[in-house]
């Protein structure tokens, strides 16, 4: 958040209650005023959204809720919400009031901590992380900025849900808007998972592997390479870059910051017990640090007030207790709390802290002391050169933060680092890049902290190359692959069976050949694997016909190979089939069969001039139904009881059931 000197002109009031002061911090979701609460009589910061959120329903309608669920908490380290609301169309925030130094105040000018020195904020932080994870409310951005250390020596940490509340709104944030510092982001949050306590918890592990080693496990040129670490790389331990800490303090490290989320340390309580069980497990554990420390500059590791004893912290060994906060002073040094973000150099200020000494006084003598510090200034320019070095050193041209502006729209990151009072300058020739939408910040030279009016370059991105899908059509699957690669393009295959093209082979790509992609897109490969496989059909005992319909339905060709008489099967009945069922073929396949002619016909014998029950029995034992027509006359008396004629005749041919009429005279 821009730091700013201005006062308001005019005295702005917030729901009848809150008199704003002065502006003491600006950032891309909010302006941090100090405040005055007429009901209760005391200093408060009030955090005011910026117009283009406070305008965002969906963005207010989580904000509400974050607001009464961290204006619920009550833990002494946790900072306090006071009172949140909304007034012409501004919506805001009133918290406590802290007065002192963040975590990152302390490693920016400690460099690292000692591990009691880790343990006596940590610890703190956890207590408070535990009782915001009971009231289910999870912080999803623990970082330095966010922990804060009072002069009474307590640690609290700050920004509960208006982190949560950004990852919902329906605005366009900037990468100036970061949902979560990426050092510092667990694997789920990367993955786009949900988030439960112990993302705080891996959270919690990485704040205290920086402690103890003086950097962040994972730096990268961009947040998105840094994001991405968190995912492919487990935390390193400790004592592979610092000599000399005993492996209890790898053991917290490792198990705080497992990518699974099963395997994680269980809760932040069970963080701080393990940390303390560490420490306490280290001889010759040094005192907690000393806020004096943060505002001096020095070596890494500057002794801790050698001049006069180390303030009682609350046990016997010189740790805090759970819940406990640490006693230390802050020597009336004026000193701001910064809730930076670590990947955007435009820190974020949810409170202003201010040196005891001015909040001694009261607002009319704190107005009184600028004509004091002007006639001073005025002093010291006329009096010598010395005084001009000091007006150019300290106000005219001081040594700031330089905003990152990676990965910010051209537009966004010019205005930052002009609103941070630095001269940007772009590289009139992008450079392209996979990750790095076009017309955002690519690189930036240089960073870190430079005086105000120092040129900042800036090289921004032309998107990822434009690539031509080459053709692969017909080429086996694994030189497609290597042809789709070697065009800087991904390939996921696909398959499916096609009668044209030969097994193995590419069918066709999704965008079509010749196509233009972004490099790096992905290329769908349709692979054939031949012929559809048909399973051939029962036949046996079916018909000619309806046999042959079944195949043609599956595209394979039926094919008589015999036909025979069969004394069990009708005619055109399906006697047998090659292959048999279920075997495998494709379209255009033949099925043999073999076809009943029904029972073998039987030659008729001659039984004319027999009588009629030989006759009749002759037939019968043939198979044969017999039918007897008699007549009388004068050849029956001649020839009584005699066949005289039958139908078929003799040496006809007829099948087993077929009926024989015999013509017979009377008996």
């Amino acid at each position: 958040m821009e730091r700013s000197g201005r006062t308001a002109s005019t005295q702005q009031r917030l729901g009848d209650r809150f008199v704003l002061g002065e502006e003491v911090g600006r950032g891309g979701m909010a302006v941090v005023h100090r405040a005055h609460d007429e009901v209760l009589d005391r200093e408060v910061a009030v955090k005011l959204l910026l117009p283009h959120l406070a305008t965002d329903d969906a963005f207010l309608a989580r904000f509400r809720r974050e607001a009464r669920a961290a204006g619920a908490l009550s833990h002494p380290n946790i900072v306090a919400v006071h009172d949140w609301g909304e007034d012409e169309d501004r919506a805001f925030l009133v918290l406590q009031l802290v007065e002192g130094a963040s975590l990152r105040d302390v490693l920016r000018n400690r460099g690292r901590l000692r591990p009691a020195e880790a343990m006596a904020v940590l610890v703190p932080a956890a207590a408070g992380l535990q009782a915001a994870h009971d009231a289910g409310l999870v912080h999803r951005d623990v970082k330095p900025e966010n922990l804060l250390i009072g002069t009474d020596g307590s640690v609290r940490v700050t920004d509960f849900g208006l982190a949560r509340a950004a990852a919902e709104a329906t605005t366009t944030f900037g990468p100036d808007v970061l949902v979560g510092s990426p050092h510092y982001l667990a694997p789920e949050a990367v993955r786009g998972g949900a988030l439960g306590p112990r993302a705080d918890v891996y959270a919690l592990g990485v704040l205290l592997y920086e402690c103890l080693v003086g950097q962040p496990p994972h730096t990268a040129d961009t947040p998105y390479s840094i994001a991405l670490a968190h995912v492919e790389r487990e935390v390193p331990l400790p004592s592979a870059r610092l000599d000399g800490l005993p492996p209890a303090l790898d053991d917290v490290v490792r198990d705080a910051t497992r990518r699974e989320v099963s395997a994680r340390t269980a809760s932040a309580a069970a963080f701080a017990t393990a940390l303390r069980a560490a420490v306490d497990d280290e001889d010759g554990a040094s005192a907690p640090p000393s806020l004096h420390a943060v505002t001096r500059s020095g070596p890494p590791h500057p002794p801790l007030h050698p001049d006069r004893p180390t303030p009682p912290i609350g046990t016997a060994q010189g740790r805090p207790a759970p819940g406990q906060t640490l006693v230390v002073p802050l020597d009336d040094v004026h000193t701001e709390v910064v809730a930076a973000s670590a990947t955007h150099g435009a820190p974020e200020r949810p409170e202003q802290v201010t040196p005891p000494q001015e909040r001694a006084a009261t607002p009319r003598r704190r107005r009184a002391r600028w004509p004091l510090v002007v006639l001073l200034l005025a002093l010291l320019i006329g009096g010598s050169a010395a005084g001009g070095y000091l007006l150019w050193d300290r106000v005219l041209a001081p040594v700031t933060p330089i905003p990152s502006v990676i990965g910010a729209p051209a537009d966004s990151g010019t205005e930052q680092l002009e609103r941070a009072g630095f001269v940007p300058e772009v590289d009139a020739t992008p450079v392209h890049d996979r990750a790095v939408p076009a017309d955002h910040v690519l690189a930036q030279d240089p960073v870190g902290e430079a005086r105000a009016g120092t040129e900042v370059s800036l090289v921004l991105s032309a998107g990822p190359r434009q690539v031509a899908v080459p053709d692969v059509v017909g080429a086996g699957a694994p030189e497609a692959v290597a042809a789709l690669e070697e065009a800087d393009l991904s390939a996921t295959e696909r398959t499916t069976h096609d009668a044209s093209v030969p097994e193995g082979a590419v069918i066709a790509t999704d965008p079509a050949p010749g196509s233009t992609v972004d490099e790096g897109s992905e290329i769908v490969v349709t692979v054939s694997l031949g012929p559809t496989p048909i399973s051939v059909p029962e036949l046996t005992g079916t018909t000619l016909s309806s046999a042959r319909s079944a195949l043609a339905e599956l595209d394979l060709e039926l094919v008589v190979a015999e036909r025979r008489f069969d004394d069990d099967a009708d005619r055109d009945r399906i006697l047998a089939q090659e292959p048999g069922p279920e075997a495998v073929l494709f379209a255009g396949d033949a099925v043999e069969v073999v076809v009943s002619d029904g029972p073998r016909p039987v030659e008729l014998p001659n039984v004319r001039g027999e009588r009629v029950a030989d006759a009749v029995a002759t037939l019968e034992a043939l198979g044969f139904e017999v039918e007897v027509e008699r007549r009388g006359g004068f050849s029956a008396f001649l020839n009584p009881d005699r066949v005289y004629d039958q139908d078929p005749g003799p040496g006809s041919r007829r099948v087993p059931g077929a009926a024989v009429q015999l013509y017979a005279y009377e008996p």
